[in-house]
């Protein structure tokens, strides 16, 4: 099921102006493969293993810029958002924690993954079994409350994120089905 997964996204992110959901917004390339090193480099950091589709997508197609919203974030050496973080260094931000915010605690092995516009990230729970996908929404967000408040499940595996993705879904609505 995977490879069917794999080979679907490949044949998307291979057609430029449908790589990512925004290509007639923001031309994308897809980064060079996942290195071993780079992969290596990037558990280290995180202090855990991101989902194996996820790494198998990256050693397999590339190490992001392609993919829902803007494009995947890729690990390290990979392709970033439009701050120029990977998802390694936005997970790491996310986790530091802040000073002046006693109550921030980002959710462990919650990696952003996918920049949306507007601060929005889908990220992969790479705690849960199906590698849930959920929604971190800053502007559902409030000063002072812990950030689980504004991380919503989209109900989607990463199985099934990639899948809708690459068979045309708009995932956004899926997001935000009100909107």
């Amino acid at each position: 099921m995977s490879q069917d997964i794999l080979n679907k996204v490949l044949l998307r992110a291979q057609i430029a102006s449908k790589r990512t959901d925004f290509s007639d917004v923001l031309s994308s390339s897809v980064f060079p493969r996942l290195s071993a090193k780079d992969l290596s480099d990037s558990v280290l950091e995180l202090g855990f293993e991101p989902p194996a589709l996820y790494v198998a997508m990256l050693q397999s197609i590339g190490n992001g810029g392609f993919g829902p919203g803007y494009g995947l974030m890729g690990l390290v050496g990979g392709a970033t958002d439009d701050q120029g973080q990977t998802a390694v260094d936005l997970y790491k931000c996310f986790a530091e924690g802040d000073p002046d915010e006693l109550t921030w605690k980002w959710p462990q092995g919650l990696l952003p993954v996918c920049h949306w516009g507007c601060a929005i990230y889908s990220c992969i729970d790479c705690v849960s079994a199906d590698a849930l996908v959920k929604t971190w929404d800053p502007n559902a967000w409030e000063e002072g409350t812990s950030p689980e408040g504004a991380i919503h499940s989209t109900g989607m595996s990463l199985a099934d994120w990639l899948e809708n993705w690459a068979n045309g879904v708009n995932l956004w609505e899926k997001m935000f089905p009100a909107l």
